[in-house]
This record gives structure tokens, C-alpha cells and sequence, in this order.
């Protein structure tokens, strides 16, 4: 009743949109992107990403602060065990990037979190 949404496809950065390293092993990805954007560009390359969405036409930063559950989650594990690195807006409206390395506790809080510890902005 009280919440706030936020319209990522608003922030789509056209510059930044979706990259995929040359190894193919990660891409860089705008998390206001649709999975079928991050798919069809990593398709362009002979690629798929390891799990995405049943439905595709969802953003990639909202899939993963709802734990990003598919029908592939029974093989390649939810979409949230497969992520390396994150850049987030805190609630203080700081932007920070975090892994399991680096601001954890922030990392694993924001994975599944429903939007209730920052915004996902890159994910990789």
C-alpha cells in the first residue's frame, strides 16, 4: 500500500546495454535490460546465459531481486547463484558495487530481496 515502484525500463542506458566478456564466461548487463535483449544479443555470439526467466519480457534487475526462479532453477540452480558481481543504489542513495567478495552482506541481502535493501542497477 505505502511501497514504491520503480520503472527500471525508464533507465535503460543504451551505452551501457549488455556486454559480454570475450571469453563468453560473463556478460555485463544493464539490469533495466529484458532477458530477451541479454538473450538475443548473447544468441548474436553462440551463447545463452546459464538460467533465465520462463518469461522473458521481465528486466534482468527484476528477476533477481525476486531470486530469479525458472523452470530451469532444477538444473542450472536460480538465476541469483549464478551472478558475480552486482552495482546497487542504497536506500541512502549511494552506488556501490558488491560480490561475495566485496560489500557481501550487501550482495546477499540485495539477491532476493524484493527491492528492500537497494536497487539493482549492473549486474554481471
Amino acid at each position: 500500500k505505502d511501497g514504491v515502484v520503480v520503472n527500471m525500463r525508464s533507465m535503460v542506458n543504451l551505452d551501457r546495454g549488455i556486454k559480454v566478456s570475450r571469453t563468453g564466461l560473463f556478460a555485463d548487463v544493464d539490469a533495466s535490460w529484458l532477458w530477451i535483449e541479454v538473450l538475443n544479443k548473447t544468441l548474436e555470439l553462440g551463447l545463452t546465459p546459464v538460467s533465465w526467466t520462463d518469461y522473458l519480457y521481465l528486466t534482468v534487475g527484476g528477476t533477481l531481486s525476486n531470486g530469479g526462479i525458472s523452470g530451469q532453477t532444477f538444473r542450472y540452480g536460480p538465476q541469483v547463484t549464478n551472478v558475480l558481481e552486482m552495482d546497487v543504489i542504497t536506500g541512502k542513495g549511494e552506488i556501490a558495487t558488491c560480490s561475495k567478495d566485496k560489500n557481501s552482506d550487501l550482495f546477499f541481502a540485495v539477491l532476493g530481496g524484493l527491492g528492500q535493501f537497494g536497487i539493482i542497477t549492473r549486474a554481471r
